[in-house]
């Protein structure tokens, strides 16, 4: 169900909702109670994009990075309200346990910067998500004010932790 956007009755967009065997039912415009369901993931993402800021200290420029992982959370996780499966395995059948790329947004990390003799090999960086399509970390460089994609990254997610317990 969705509300009576032109973004959902595109041809192409209705098209591939035909290949892929969806049904599309619209709700009248301007009726948000006929788009219950709609509106509720979307404030429940809003709200996993608002904290993902918040409690990582980062500012609205990123709420990009933010939606990205916050949608890819959504899609990796169990949820109770499809009997602890997750989207992913709801929607295709398989299930979907890998979680060793799952991070913790702000850990501080370092890539391998450079092998250049005088030039530091390490760059610190903080891990931000990911981007669609590409086997690595979207992360922020300070130093550059930047963005960077990188594979080989060192976190230490450990540090967090020991900064959470002294917080408290």
């Amino acid at each position: 169900m969705s509300d009576s956007g032109e973004e959902y009755k595109s041809d192409l967009f209705l098209q591939l909702c035909h290949d892929e065997g969806i049904e599309r039912h619209f709700t009248v415009k301007k009726t948000l109670q006929q788009n219950v369901v709609a509106e509720s993931f979307n404030r429940t993402l809003l709200e996993k994009i608002r904290n993902l800021l918040s409690n990582n200290r980062l500012n609205k420029s990123f709420w990009v990075e933010a939606m990205t992982y916050a949608s890819h959370l959504i899609n990796k996780l169990p949820s109770s309200a499809i009997g602890g499966k997750t989207l992913i395995e709801k929607w295709s059948g398989k299930a979907a346990t890998n979680y060793d790329m799952l991070r913790v947004v702000r850990c501080p990390s370092h890539y391998h910067a450079s092998d250049e003799n005088l030039e530091p090999r390490a760059r610190k960086i903080v891990f931000l998500g990911f981007k669609r399509g590409v086997k690595g970390y979207k992360l922020w460089d300070s130093e550059d004010q930047k963005i960077a994609l990188r594979r080989d990254v060192i976190f230490d997610e450990s540090s967090i932790e020991r900064i959470q317990a002294l917080s408290r």
